[in-house]
């Protein structure tokens, strides 16, 4: 497992080669201006997996940086992104093919428990949100196991239709 940084951004990524000979990405931090994704693109040869779950920031030039790298890549070899969080899922919705043919499994969404009056981020896939008509997935409290209510407007999910 490598752990680097990008550029003189905030964005960290750690590399990890598993034993089918995929490798698994992990991204936290910002995705923006300062982002240096051909360092992170010329070390990922294979198929991959990006998990985005710790993506906590996204502006405009760092999306624009990173379109044509996840394109390229993305054609050359099969990438699955998973658990993109919520500043990636608001991108997602306005920007085409921000994750280039890459096939998205999942996402952050945000939900209210009204019994604990605690919002929490909790992973939903792209079967899930089929299997609930394009809407939100019922989701239950991790600690009442109270049914969550959906805290986002309608469209939340939209990106998943260009899958």
């Amino acid at each position: 497992m490598k752990r680097m940084p990008t550029g003189g951004s905030t964005l960290q990524v750690t590399i990890e080669t598993k034993s089918d000979g995929s490798t698994y990405v992990a991204f936290s931090g910002a995705i923006d201006e300062n982002s240096d994704f051909r360092q992170v693109f010329d070390r990922v040869s294979s198929d991959a997996v990006f998990n985005m779950r710790a993506i906590d920031r996204v502006n405009s030039m760092g999306v624009h940086s990173w379109v044509p790298h996840v394109k390229r890549f993305s054609s050359e070899h099969k990438l699955v992104i998973e658990d993109i969080s919520y500043p990636l899922v608001q991108n997602a919705n306005s920007v085409a093919r921000l994750f280039g043919s890459a096939q998205v499994h999942s996402c952050m969404a945000p939900y209210y428990c009204a019994t604990c009056r605690d919002n929490t981020t909790v992973p939903v896939t792209y079967d899930e949100v089929v299997g609930a008509g394009m809407k939100p997935p019922p989701k239950q409290c991790a600690k009442c196991n109270s049914v969550m209510e959906f805290d986002e407007l309608d469209g939340y999910f939209e990106f998943f239709r260009a899958r």
